[in-house]
């Protein structure tokens, strides 16, 4: 079905490509919940984003792979050393994004998260989640702030709320807002909303930081610092993290 999307896509004429690549640390004591339930403190992440099509019509993907630091009695590798690291989850989506109005979008998109870690199984990994999501993005630009709302649906499958636990997603908002301060460095702060199926809000993640563009002539090359809290609701746990990162745009014909 992709395929066939993107041939009728790239037959439109006027398309182009464009997106991000980018590599992150996490310092400090930081959390997150990989698709088998299990918390894990994240080492580092490898992330992408691409976008084949045009300003009406256009494909997208979006990878992120995660890695821990070995723990005894938690992964099955020895640490090698300070630097020494283990693959822990991979998640990846893949959708069809069409304007509907000036500056909206509907958008569709299947998702999948993946343990990549074997934990202590000495054969193979467990723990996987996926599912297919429906919504529409709105963009919007002020004198100071630029951003962007999105709204949408969980048509099926599930997640893992930050206990561990899965659970059935439905509603979910998000937005995004970024404020140029100055010497090329803009605030940006965002936030991402998500319902369960039979009760009221399951998470809400948060992101707040400074990003700085380091070569403008360069297609904008940034570093990032962000402070990631997911809060938990239904009285789950609240996970934190420190991210910096790297990011890279490129576009192209």
């Amino acid at each position: 079905m992709f395929a066939f999307l993107m041939a009728m896509t790239i037959a439109t004429g006027s398309n182009t490509f464009w997106g991000d690549i980018g590599i992150g640390a996490y310092p400090g004591e930081s959390y997150k919940v990989a698709p088998n339930g299990l918390t894990y403190k994240p080492m580092f992440r490898i992330v992408a984003d691409v976008n084949v099509g045009n300003q009406n019509t256009y494909l997208f993907a979006k990878s992120a792979y995660y890695a821990e630091k070995p723990q005894p009695g938690v992964t099955t590798n020895k640490s090698q050393g300070q630097f020494d690291f283990t693959k822990r989850q991979y998640d990846f989506d893949i959708g069809l994004a069409h304007s509907i109005l000036p500056q909206t979008e509907l958008r569709f998109w299947a998702y999948s998260q993946s343990n990549i870690n074997r934990g202590n199984d000495l054969n193979e990994p467990y723990g996987f989640k996926d599912g297919a999501v429906v919504a529409a993005r709105h963009y919007f630009a002020r004198s100071l702030w630029v951003g962007q709302w999105e709204t949408g649906y969980y048509l099926t499958k599930e997640l893992s709320d930050n206990d561990g636990n899965a659970y059935q997603p439905g509603l979910f908002s998000e937005v995004t807002l970024s404020e140029t301060i100055g010497y090329g460095i803009q605030g940006f702060v965002g936030g991402r909303a998500i319902l369960e199926k039979r009760s009221g809000i399951q998470q809400l993640d948060t992101r707040i930081g400074l990003k700085r563009v380091t070569n403008r002539e360069n297609n904008n090359s940034d570093v990032v610092l962000a402070f990631e809290r997911d809060f938990g609701f239904q009285q789950t746990a609240e996970l934190n993290r420190v991210l910096l990162e790297y990011r890279l745009p490129f576009h192209g014909y």
